[in-house]
C-alpha cells in the first residue's frame, strides 16, 4: 500500500527537548487560554540540541483580540498576519534561550496554506519539515496536519509547471523553494539555501514525491503531469513583486515587541539589502503604526530588488 503525505508528515511529531518545553510554556503564560497549538520550525529544529540557535514557532492562537493587549496589534495581526514577538529566557545553568514567534489564527493558517493562497510566506514554510507542539484538542491538531498536507500539494502545484522534462526528487523542490525564497527578504543565497535543505532532508522529499506522483524510472527520474507555464510563472511574479515589501511590514510590526526592537530590524534590513534609513523620534516611539510607512521608504530606496 502507497504511504500517504499525511502518514509522513506524521512521522516529524517528535517530542520536544527540555529547553524548546520551557520557552512554550512561557510563551503560552504570556497569552493566557489563548494558545491552541506550536508549530516548531527553522533552523534549531535541524540542528535541536544547539542552544544558541533562535527558536522559531508559529503560535496558533484561537482570537487576535484576546491574545494581544495592545488592540491596534490586534487589528494589525488580522490585517497582515501574522504578528512577530520576540522572546529570550535564560534557564538555571545561566544558558540564554532567544526565541521568535509569529501568531496566527488558526483560520488563518488554514487559509495561508490553501490552494488559493498566493504569498508562499506559510505554505512555503510548513511544507518543509516542522513538528507541531501541545495541540489543546484533538480537532486542533487535525486541521493543523491537515492544512500542512495542503501546502505540500500546493507547493508541488506551483513547482510542476515550471518543470519541463524527467526530475528528481531533490532539483524538484529545490525549485519550488528557490522560487519561494525570492519573494522574502534573505541574507543569503537563494538557490544555495533551496539545495541545501532539500539534500539534508533528501528521503524525506523523494518520498513525498512518490507520493504525488508515483514511483521514478530506473534513473530516479520523477515523470511530471503536462502543464502550461505561463499561469505559474505570473504568479510567481507577482509574488515577488508582493512578498518583500510585506515582509517588512511585519518585521517592522515586530519591532514593538522588545527594546531597541526597531535598530534590531533596521540592521537586519540593512544586512540583508544593503539599505537602511533613520527613523523620525514619533517612527521610533510608534513602529506599528508607522510600519507601512517605514515599508514605503525602504522599498523607495530599494531595499526589496
Amino acid at each position: 500500500m502507497s504511504e500517504t503525505i499525511k502518514n509522513i508528515l506524521a512521522e516529524e511529531n517528535v517530542a520536544p527537548n527540555a529547553r524548546v518545553r520551557s520557552v512554550c510554556e512561557a510563551i503560552a503564560a504570556r497569552h493566557p487560554g489563548r494558545v491552541q497549538a506550536f508549530m516548531y520550525y527553522g533552523s534549531s529544529l535541524r540542528d535541536l540540541e544547539t542552544a544558541e540557535k533562535m527558536l522559531d514557532f508559529y503560535v496558533v492562537v484561537d482570537s487576535y483580540r484576546k491574545t494581544h493587549q495592545n488592540p491596534l496589534r490586534a487589528m494589525l495581526n488580522r490585517l497582515i498576519p501574522p504578528a512577530v514577538y520576540y522572546y529570550e529566557q535564560t534557564d538555571e545553568n545561566g544558558v540564554l534561550s532567544t526565541c521568535k514567534y509569529s501568531i496566527i489564527s488558526i483560520a488563518e493558517f488554514e487559509k495561508r496554506c490553501g490552494a488559493h493562497a498566493l504569498l508562499s510566506m506559510v505554505w512555503g514554510r510548513f511544507c518543509q519539515p516542522s513538528v507541531m507542539l501541545f495541540p489543546k484538542k484533538e480537532m486542533v491538531a487535525e486541521r493543523l496536519m491537515a492544512s500542512r498536507e495542503t501546502a505540500v500539494r500546493h507547493m508541488a502545484a506551483q513547482i510542476a509547471p515550471l518543470i519541463d522534462r524527467p526530475i528528481t526528487s531533490t532539483e524538484f523542490w529545490a525549485k519550488g523553494f528557490y522560487e519561494s525564497y525570492r519573494t522574502e527578504l534573505r541574507p543569503e543565497s537563494s538557490e544555495g539555501r533551496a539545495a541545501e535543505i532539500v539534500d539534508r532532508y533528501g528521503e524525506r522529499y523523494a518520498r513525498l514525491t512518490t507520493a504525488l506522483y508515483g514511483l521514478p524510472d530506473k534513473d530516479g527520474l520523477y515523470i511530471l503531469p503536462d502543464l502550461p507555464a505561463g499561469p505559474t510563472k505570473t504568479k510567481w511574479f507577482v509574488r515577488r513583486l508582493l512578498g518583500k515589501p510585506m515582509t517588512a511590514i511585519r518585521v517592522i510590526n515586530s519591532a514593538a515587541t522588545f527594546e531597541g526592537g526597531l535598530d534590531y530590524v533596521l540592521r537586519k534590513l540593512k544586512n540583508h539589502s544593503g539599505v537602511t534609513i533613520e527613523p523620525t523620534p514619533f517612527q521610533r516611539k510608534h513602529p506599528v503604526i508607522c510600519s507601512p510607512v517605514l515599508g514605503w521608504k525602504l522599498w523607495r530606496k530599494g531595499a526589496f530588488n
